[in-house]
């Protein structure tokens, strides 16, 4: 005799909480459909409320993924990363590819010299040129940077010594 199990639903409305959800950080869609379905709301009210944001331009999963993506280059992620983190965002792979496209490839090649000159300063105590190359290539492949970036840049470095500019570290 197990009884049917009725499932509360919550005080307000999907689309109110959609907004509490909005007003904190920007979500991506499927972000914003997840967090509500976590809440208890049927997918029928998700679907209306996503609907309705999506109407009043609340939420726009293009602009989210161009200021991502801008974001990430101004904090030293290379376009790899950048990819990687918005569809882990729930960004479909059009909307990753162009963003990924819009990044000026001058100023992410400006973040990887800024990071991969604060990462030789932290190297400075390693002697070993190998070791010390092979530490700041790994740390570049981390942050997402390609091999033409990588390349362009260990060529600009001095291994035995300093940068070939030392008035550009850190």
């Amino acid at each position: 005799m197990d009884e049917p199990v009725v499932r509360k639903l919550p005080k307000i409305s999907a689309l109110e909480k959609a907004l509490k959800i909005l007003a904190t950080a920007p979500v991506t869609e499927m972000e914003l459909r997840r967090k509500l379905g976590r809440a208890g709301y049927p997918e029928i009210l998700v679907d209306q409320a996503v609907e309705e944001c999506r109407r009043h331009n609340y939420i726009n999963d293009e602009l989210l993924a161009n200021d991502c993506a801008e974001y990430l280059v101004q904090r030293g992620t290379g376009s790899r990363m950048i990819r990687v983190k918005l569809r882990r965002r729930g960004l479909s792979r059009e909307l990753v590819d162009e963003a990924a496209g819009n990044i000026d490839p001058e100023t992410e090649l400006e973040a990887a010299r800024y990071a991969l000159e604060c990462k030789l300063r932290m190297l400075s105590r390693e002697r070993d040129c190998r070791k010390k190359r092979e530490k700041a290539f790994r740390f570049l492949v981390s942050r997402g940077y390609g091999s033409n970036i990588i390349s362009t840049l260990f060529s600009e470095v001095d291994w035995k010594g300093e940068s070939t500019d030392e008035e550009e570290f850190c």
